[in-house]
């Protein structure tokens, strides 16, 4: 399933081919509850809705509420969602993460709104790609925002103005209760695809050496285990966005 869908009134979808895998990847899932934030127009949501998912576009720019079909809750990303706890099935956002001020904020808010069990995705440019690196030594810019942002902007949540590290991801998704189940990328970027075969041993071991030697005690280097794991996969080292799956875990009895 892809989105086919043309309105010429309409602003354009911004990056298909990231909202096509995406969609993808909630086909696989039964429909239920969602929420998509930051939503846009609410494309995907139209798309969820033909097999069988309600939900909410959530849009702080209220211009962008085009379509009668569409419920819209103007939200506030860095602020607190206004919606009670675990009212989500599952909670998308798609290259929003970026644009904020408060990654901690978000992201506990993205766990208390979501069902113990409930699956979150989320997708952001992925600044540890090897081109990206090697762009940020060069200049001090990653590849995907790769100019200084323009302090006379309009808006500066149009901007990327924090971008995040996979590593600041994980260690947010897990105090906040959200376990990632695996790591996507929307596709693979042949000069990150050449560093990354041509590094890779001196990149293993660069990483080893911070998750598991320059660490002493043992109980913390059995949790960088899969921090380790995910910093120097292929879809990390190599993959042009970020795209995470995770799940919210279910609060441990207390009886």
């Amino acid at each position: 399933m892809a989105f086919t869908e043309k309105c010429p009134n309409t602003p354009a979808l911004h990056n298909k081919n990231i909202h096509n895998k995406v969609l993808s990847t909630l086909t696989k899932y039964p429909p239920g509850f969602i929420l998509d934030i930051p939503s846009g127009p609410g494309y995907l949501l139209r798309e969820l809705k033909k097999i069988g998912f309600s939900g909410i576009a959530g849009e702080i720019d209220g211009s962008l509420h085009l379509f009668d079909d569409i419920k819209y809750c103007g939200i506030d990303m860095s602020n607190k969602f206004p919606f009670a706890d675990s009212t989500f099935d599952y909670i998308v956002s798609i290259e929003g993460i970026e644009h904020i001020e408060n990654h901690f904020s978000f992201l506990r808010e993205v766990s208390r709104t979501l069902k113990p069990n409930g699956s979150f995705i989320m997708t952001t440019p992925n600044i540890h790609s090897m081109e990206s690196k090697f762009n940020f030594f060069l200049s001090g810019f990653h590849t995907l925002a790769n100019k200084p942002i323009p302090v006379n902007s309009e808006n500066i949540y149009f901007e990327h103005i924090n971008p995040i590290s996979l590593e600041s991801i994980y260690f947010i998704c897990t105090k906040e209760g959200l376990s990632i189940e695996r790591l996507e990328t929307s596709k693979y970027r042949k000069g990150s695809l050449l560093f990354y075969y041509m590094l890779y041993p001196i990149l293993y071991i660069s990483t080893y050496l911070a998750c598991f030697m320059r660490e002493k005690e043992p109980s913390r280097k059995l949790m960088n285990r899969r921090i380790f794991d995910l910093l120097i996969s292929k879809e990390n080292l190599a993959g042009g966005h970020t795209i995470i799956i995770a799940k919210k875990d279910v609060p441990h009895s207390t009886r």
